[in-house]
């Protein structure tokens, strides 16, 4: 009789244990994850001959740019423009909506940076040349680094930049 009972037990427990299982929901697979954000990632590209050359150097962490480094040269023309996070000459502002893109505020004009891991474009907004190059007119170009390719992908960086030095604004 105690045998039966302890039968009847176990076989009730192990039919109410199929029966919640059953009410579950079925096993979904999990939605494809996006790709993960690397720790550190340095990105750096160089294009051109010395004498007509620009170069990219930039280190972000967690997704967030933390520092950029921008040089072009033109002839005896060099522009160096440099950035990094809480540096007190710089003002950077992420963008919430869009994740990756940060607006920095340089002393003179700005840099709207768009990252995504392994690639980086940086666009550069009335930077004043005479601050950062030494010589007349804005930069209004853009910069793109990708991690497989060593060479920058540039965009209207030597523009304006041929201008005569010698012509002072009365």
């Amino acid at each position: 009789m105690h045998r039966t009972a302890i039968i009847v037990c176990l076989l009730a427990w192990s039919m109410a244990a199929a029966a919640a299982d059953s009410t579950k929901a079925p096993h979904t697979r999990k939605a494809a994850k996006e790709p993960r954000m690397p720790a550190q990632e340095k990105l750096s590209c160089r294009s051109g001959p010395n004498d007509h050359q620009a170069r990219l150097i930039v280190e972000a962490v967690k997704g967030r740019v933390m520092e950029f480094a921008f040089y072009s040269r033109l002839g005896t023309r060099v522009c160096s423009i440099h950035g990094r996070r809480g540096d007190g000459f710089t003002q950077w502002e992420d963008d919430e909506a869009k994740f990756g893109t940060t607006a920095v505020r340089l002393l003179e004009g700005s840099a709207l940076l768009e990252y995504k891991p392994g690639h980086l474009s940086i666009k550069f907004q009335e930077v004043g040349r005479m601050r950062y190059c030494g010589m007349y007119g804005e930069l209004n170009g853009s910069v793109e680094v990708l991690v497989k390719k060593p060479e920058c992908n540039l965009d209207r960086i030597f523009d304006g930049s041929g201008e005569n030095e010698e012509r002072v604004p009365g």
